[in-house]
């Protein structure tokens, strides 16, 4: 396919040499040329520099077979050691970057990024001056068009019936101008179309060799990020669940025993689990960690939100991943929701007492949660049992609670905006038309998760949700800001809201409190 590609470059460039030698006159000849000359400039550093990616990432999937072939310990590891992975410069640098960034991450035991964010269509897009050379065929039409106009022009300036000699001579102009009209007009469509044809098919070359070498990568190197993530998860679960049946059985919560929870579809594992949750919720072993949140623009901390976390008696911090499965399995995250939040509530209370201004703090809420009990009149309660201000607890309601029982959610959210808190809509997808289908959507904020928009070849779709909030009245912020790109990216939207693992991870409520102190001396 690359060959015939570089055939038809051959026959591009040979096209417009000949409508330049066979033009009739010489205002004919002056626009073939710039033509040409525009031509020349789009192959040069639009269609080469695109037939270089595509071959580039036929070297990328080449060298994985070598090492595999070779039998590495670590396919990553040939991958990095590797000098001119690519054998191209912009996508060896581009590499680099990737491999830069994965090294960090693996000294930190973080999720490690996928390839596909650093080098993607619309990073090479960018790089080989895609917009420039979108611009290549309508500029040989307007060419065309422009000599058509000047061919007329000079056919009408020259008519003149004075005499019968001027008369003929002004048919004669009159006829050179058309010529120069169509032919000007014909060579500038012709060349607009094969510099069309020849640019689609050398992308999609490249498109279809950028598929083929991530899907290897990520298969033989390193996997998608929901992949590990999934695998972490699974990873972590089998652990936890292996060290708790180790440990001493609690016979007073004891599944089989009268605990008070049935076994459900979680099977052996809830078995294991459960006992040892109801332990935990005895023994207050269940906290919350504040995520802070940002104003994107001061980078000051303006509020957080809540997270449960599992602190164990001997095994330490447990992942939610571990719990809120089993717990959502068999209907009893409603009670721990209820004792997280009143514990927030609890926190509320302690900062005011103390004398200081308390930080918004954000609750999540499920769809369980919405259709377990009527979460208006508990948060009133709570507000009224300690004495907190309504604004300073943000309720959070899950996206999925919204458009699967919508109106349950939108009677609660009413009641609760009404009585002053600040309602969200959580694990926003930017989905409005989704969204759309809920009657009566009166909640504050639209929270975006940018989990589903990684990389920046994902900005013009950012921009599009900015830009479509704005006219919709919709008030966005964002989780889940990874990078400084990401950053960069929302502000530029004019997005002021935000949070996520580059501004901070979640943290104990004395380092929040350190946090909001050292703001505050700022």
């Amino acid at each position: 396919m690359r060959r015939l590609t570089y055939i038809l470059i051959l026959v591009l460039l040979i096209s417009g040499v000949f409508l330049t030698a066979y033009s009739p006159d010489d205002i004919s000849t002056v626009f073939t040329v710039i033509m040409e000359i525009v031509m020349v400039i789009g192959i040069v550093f639009g269609i080469l520099p695109v037939l270089q990616y595509a071959a580039a990432f036929q070297n990328g999937s080449d060298n994985i077979d070598r090492i595999l072939e070779s039998q590495a310990v670590s396919v990553w590891s040939g991958v990095s050691q590797t000098e001119e992975f690519f054998h191209q410069r912009t996508m060896d640098e581009l590499l680099d970057d990737y491999k830069e960034k994965i090294k960090l991450q693996q000294q930190s035991a973080q999720i490690l990024s996928d390839v596909d964010d650093y080098i993607n269509d619309d990073v090479l897009a960018m790089r080989s001056w895609q917009n420039l050379v979108h611009q290549v065929p309508g500029t040989l039409t307007g060419l065309g068009i422009l000599g058509t106009f000047v061919g007329l022009i000079i056919g009408i300036r020259g008519i003149g019936f004075s005499t019968i000699n001027a008369a003929l001579n002004s048919v004669q102009t009159m006829l050179n101008g058309i010529q120069v009209a169509f032919y000007t007009s014909i060579s500038g469509v012709i060349l607009s179309l094969l510099f069309n044809l020849l640019y689609r098919i050398s992308w999609n070359i490249m498109l279809r060799n950028m598929a083929m070498f991530s899907d290897k990568f990520h298969k033989h190197v390193i996997p998608p990020v929901e992949e590990q993530m999934r695998y972490r998860e699974r990873k972590d679960f089998k652990e936890i669940t292996e060290l708790l049946e180790r440990l001493p059985k609690n016979a007073g919560f004891s599944v089989a025993g009268g605990g008070g929870v049935s076994a459900g579809a979680g099977g052996g594992n809830e078995q294991i689990l459960m006992p040892q949750i109801l332990e935990g919720l005895k023994n207050g072993e269940f906290i919350f960690q504040l995520q802070p949140k940002f104003d994107l623009n001061t980078r000051k901390v303006i509020g957080s939100e809540a997270l449960v976390r599992w602190k164990h008696g001997k095994l330490g911090m447990v992942s939610p991943a571990v719990f809120i499965p089993v717990l959502e399995n068999n209907g009893y995250i409603t009670k721990l929701d209820q004792y997280i939040w009143e514990q927030v509530c609890i926190t509320l209370r302690q900062w005011i007492d103390k004398g200081a201004r308390p930080m918004p703090i954000a609750i999540n809420v499920t769809k369980t949660d919405v259709l377990a009990m009527d979460i208006a009149e508990f948060f009133m309660n709570m507000v009224k049992k300690y004495r907190i201000p309504p604004r300073t607890l943000q309720i959070e309601i899950a996206e999925n609670a919204y458009l699967q029982c919508g109106s349950a959610v939108i009677e609660a959210e009413e009641t609760l905006r009404q009585a002053g808190f600040r309602v969200i809509v959580d694990g926003f997808n930017g989905d409005y038309m989704a969204l759309s289908t809920v009657q009566n959507l009166a909640a504050d904020t639209l929270k975006l998760d940018l989990r589903h928009f990684p990389g920046s070849q994902n900005q013009g779709s950012l921009s599009a949700v900015f830009d479509q909030a704005r006219k919709l009245g919709h008030d966005l912020a964002v989780e889940g800001v990874e990078n400084m790109e990401q950053l960069g990216m929302l502000r530029k939207c004019g997005c002021s809201e935000g949070q996520g693992f580059f501004l901070s991870k979640p943290v104990s409520l004395e380092q929040f409190e350190e946090l909001v102190n050292g703001d505050s001396k700022k």
